[in-house]
């Protein structure tokens, strides 16, 4: 029972997303039944095909969540040459995926993890879950959590050697506030550091707003088969 308490959650990724693609799926399939009772065929076989590929779309998700995102973690972790001293900063931290991995990594270094911890992106997203992950990994004395958007971090200039995020930035709405967030990763980076961001869509623009930040940048991906939907890595250094 006692592991049971202390085993982390890493809850599950867009979970109104995944929950809106299987009632829509079995919504498709009861119709389908509905319309071959009516003796419909061809609306029947439409009706099936959509709640088919819903329900396969809402399983890949779930999958991602409770299984890839661990490999994608080790993924972009894996890009960094770890020297175990580093400072490093997490964007959209959740309940600490990126920021723990990161964690593991370190021997005299630390990592901050930054979010707003809104419950729509990730399942039981709240900061006391954070720390609860956190105690439950044994990396607690390694790491510090701030309630800070990504678009208006408060840290100095240069505080970072890495900078790691997946699935945070586009949840910014607005375009403008995105290469906002992408300034203050460019900001917050020492020179010689790295920023790895994951994310599904708008990669490019954020490969566009480093690079106008004087950073060295290239997309790794598509990603697709430990992944849905499939993401890249844009890659970003800092000259030294």
């Amino acid at each position: 029972m006692c592991g049971a308490m202390t085993r982390p959650d890493y809850g599950v990724d867009a979970p109104g997303v995944i929950r809106g693609l299987t009632l829509g799926g079995l919504a498709g399939v009861v119709l389908a039944a509905a319309s071959l009772w009516l003796a419909s065929r061809w609306p029947a076989i439409g009706l099936l095909v959509v709640g088919a590929v819903l329900l396969a779309e809402a399983g890949l998700m779930r999958r991602y969540a409770l299984h890839g995102k661990f490999r994608h973690r080790d993924r972009i972790l894996g890009r960094v040459q770890w020297q175990g001293d580093e400072h490093v900063l997490d964007v959209g931290t959740g309940r600490g995926l990126l920021l723990i991995g990161a964690a593991k990594r370190l021997a005299g270094g630390k990592a901050v993890g930054i979010d707003i911890w809104n419950a729509r992106d990730l399942s039981g997203n709240a900061i006391d879950g954070t720390r609860a992950n956190l105690a439950a990994e044994g990396v607690a004395d390694r790491c510090e959590l701030r309630s800070d958007p990504a678009q208006d971090m408060a840290f100095a200039d240069a505080s970072f050697d890495v900078v790691v995020s997946n699935l945070c930035l586009h949840n910014i709405a607005s375009g403008a506030e995105r290469d906002r967030a992408c300034r203050h990763i460019a900001r917050v980076l020492k020179p010689g550091g790295v920023a790895l961001v994951s994310d599904l869509m708008h990669v490019r623009s954020y490969a566009r707003a480093f690079r106008a930040a004087g950073l060295a940048t290239e997309i790794d991906g598509p990603y697709l088969w430990d992944v849905f939907p499939p993401l890249n890595i844009v890659i970003a250094r800092k000259p030294a």
